[in-house]
Formats: C-alpha cells, structure tokens, sequence
C-alpha cells in the first residue's frame, strides 16, 4: 500500500502542490481534529451536496471544525484554487456542484436514464471548457509569434 493510500490522500493537482481534495478520503475522527486537507475536502464535499458554495454557513463550519470564520473563508478560496485548476475559476465550481448534486438525486430518485444525459451535459461542458482553453492557448502562441516577427 502506498503511503498515500494509507493517508486517503492521492498525488497533488497538476503543477501546483495542492492535494487533490476531491480524492481525500474524509476520516471518521471528529472535525475539530481534522487538518487542513482534510477539513478542505469536506468542505468541498458539502459545496457538492449543498449545491453551491454559498450554502455553507462559514460561522458554523468555523465551529465544527474549532477553527476561525476567516480559516474557513480561506479554505472555500483555497478550494476555489482548486477547482479553477481542474475547472477553471470560482464560479466552476458552483457549475460542477449543480452537475454533481443533480446527477446524484436523480440517481437517488430512480431516474437513471435522467441522470446518465445529466452525466452526458456535464461530460459536454467538461470537453467543451477543455476545447476553449486550448484554442486560447493555440491563440496566445500565435500572437506571440506574430509579435517577435515584428520589427
């Protein structure tokens, strides 16, 4: 078993060294004693859920885990980073938690052929969001191309 498996915790998120919060196995110790990860990976946790970020009260999630309002305001940002990284910027991340709790009820209420074209949209969004990106890119080299050709 690797020392991540052990932990719950899987390799960090692309070039930055965040952890992957959404591979972090949530422990079954209490909160008050969970360290940052895996305090952000509830929370993230919770964002999915709950549907959208602004549905976590930060005083009460401050008193659960026996931390400051502002640590928390910190870790939905940190998060936020998170998501921007795999997603790209905050309000992604309220567009994969919609998807996310919508494929899930859907699931929960039977309706499995609502859910799969639920999975299918958000699969769409996903490569839709992937393919913009690199035609920007595509358009940043370009440019800069254009530019060192000029005199």
């Amino acid at each position: 078993m690797t020392p991540s498996q052990q932990t719950g915790r899987s390799s960090v998120v692309g070039s930055s060294n965040q952890p992957d919060y959404a591979a972090v196995s949530i422990p079954s110790k209490p909160p008050t004693e969970y360290d940052h990860v895996e305090r952000r990976a509830e929370l993230l946790q919770q964002v999915r859920d709950l549907g959208h970020p602004s549905m976590i009260h930060q005083g009460e999630a401050a008193e659960r885990y026996g931390v400051s309002q502002q640590q928390i305001s910190k870790d939905l940002d940190r998060i936020a980073e998170y998501v921007d990284e795999n997603l790209g910027a905050r309000h992604e991340l309220t567009i994969d938690a919609v998807f996310q709790r919508s494929i899930q009820g859907l699931l929960e209420e039977g309706e499995y052929r609502k859910a799969a074209r639920t999975a299918k949209d958000y699969d769409e969004w996903v490569t839709d969001r992937t393919d913009l990106e690199e035609i920007q890119e595509q358009l940043e080299f370009l440019k800069d191309a254009h530019q060192e050709q000029q005199p």
